[in-house]
């Protein structure tokens, strides 16, 4: 095994498997451990997982059970189409496909008829993905997924929570949408 906090490049052996298991930054071929990454050499000596901290910052990829913030894209019968606009806590760039899918028996943990009763085009909505690839998918059912800002759909100001509703303050119209628990308190991060 290399010193731990040793500049490494990508294909650098830096353990065995016999002392150390593969994580971040890092692959296994045949019982030895390579970085993949340009990076720090670390030891989580907790979960004895080998690790190669990224010098540069490098693009996120998204996975599951990643915190995602989203735009409402696109409504159909069976699914909606969101655009991934932030993970939650990250402050990198996202790599690779921002478009997920959210099918309608992932809406809600009640029934749900028309997905057009629980969001709108253009409302930010808090999910967590379910499913990487081929194709992401994610989830709102939990009480901390859903819509956490939201437009009027007259006036397109923004919306305000009324126990279960949104209301607008211009034009007084009473909307109804699947509301993420803080909806309005301004911590989009919030759930990871």
């Amino acid at each position: 095994m290399i010193d731990e906090g040793r500049v490494v490049l990508p294909g650098d052996k830096v353990a065995v498997t016999e002392e150390l298991k593969a994580g971040d930054g890092t692959y296994e071929i045949n019982g030895e451990i390579f970085s993949s990454i340009v990076g720090i050499f670390r030891i989580d000596r907790k979960k004895m997982i080998a690790l190669v901290e990224p010098i540069t910052s490098v693009p996120l990829v998204i996975k599951e059970g990643d915190i995602v913030i989203c735009e409402v894209k696109q409504i159909g019968d069976a699914m909606m189409i969101c655009r991934i606009l932030h993970i939650a806590n990250k402050k990198r760039q996202i790599a690779g496909e921002k478009d997920v899918a959210i099918h309608i028996s992932n809406i809600s943990e009640e029934y749900v008829e028309n997905i057009g009763e629980k969001f709108r085009i253009g409302d930010i909505i808090r999910a967590k993905i379910i499913k990487a690839e081929p194709v992401l998918q994610a989830t709102a059912k939990e009480k901390e997924f859903g819509v956490i800002k939201a437009y009027c759909t007259n006036c397109r100001n923004p919306l305000i929570r009324k126990n279960n509703l949104l209301e607008c303050r211009v034009c007084g119209s009473v909307e109804k949408r699947k509301i993420a628990d803080d909806y309005g308190e301004g911590d989009i991060d919030r759930g990871d």
